[in-house]
């Protein structure tokens, strides 16, 4: 059976072989014109405005630079592209005229084309980053939902002294370790709040108020959500 190779597996190919790299800038021409069309607002041409000499040199950098394990590509070369068109009006801004083919090739050979990819690649994963957490909190709030927990009323609750949110965390862990504890939570739906306060000694009327506290914790704790932990670790 014939698989097609994903345009990722091509530029890993295109890495290595000059015939696929050049094969794949062409193919995308474009692309590449879409790109920077968007951000000139005015149509350009190949062989006529410099700028898409310069997208063609980034998509090029792109293939260069691209780590399959972070993402698609053509996100990623978006990144760069715009990031170099950054670079260009910049520098035309800068030098009161327009930069010769010239010297965006001598550009191009220097290390330049590293810092930029490292750039287009810092705000990829910064943005990759931001999904994943909207997604996280997307989640949250519809798991929250099934305990009647609204997502917005955790400010409210949330204790204002460190030392009580220290206290409510040592609960959500004692909880989470003590299996018999967490499948009587997870079953009833309820803070095993009598059992608490036997093991702990903490008043009962403490433990009442830090309930939809010490819950909205304990789903952080138990499910897949690394970003959140991460915050809850810290604050």
């Amino acid at each position: 059976m014939f698989f097609k190779s994903s345009l990722e597996d091509r530029v890993e190919k295109a890495k290595k072989n000059t015939d696929e790299m050049n094969k794949l800038i062409e193919e995308y021409k474009p692309f590449i014109a879409s790109t920077i069309q968007k951000r000139t607002g005015r149509f350009l041409e190949y062989g006529r405005d410099d700028e898409l000499t310069i997208g063609m040199l980034a998509f090029k950098e792109s293939i260069e630079s691209f780590n399959k394990n972070k993402g698609k590509f053509l996100s990623f070369a978006k990144h760069v592209i715009n990031l170099r068109m950054i670079d260009y009006y910049r520098k035309t801004k800068k030098d009161g005229k327009v930069i010769s083919l010239e010297m965006i090739s001598q550009q191009h050979d220097g290390s330049t084309i590293d810092i930029g990819a490292a750039r287009a690649l810092e705000e990829y994963e910064k943005e990759k980053e931001n999904e994943s957490i909207k997604l996280e909190i997307f989640q949250y709030k519809n798991e929250l939902n099934n305990w009647q927990i609204d997502f917005s009323d955790l400010v409210k609750v949330s204790p204002k002294q460190e030392k009580l949110r220290s206290l409510y965390k040592e609960v959500a862990r004692l909880i989470m370790e003590n299996e018999e504890l967490l499948n009587m939570l997870l079953d009833k739906k309820r803070l095993p709040i009598k059992e608490i306060e036997n093991l702990t000694g903490i008043h009962r009327k403490k433990l009442e108020r830090g309930r939809t506290y010490i819950i909205s914790l304990i789903i952080v704790m138990k499910g897949d959500y690394p970003y959140l932990k991460e915050y809850i670790n810290w604050r």
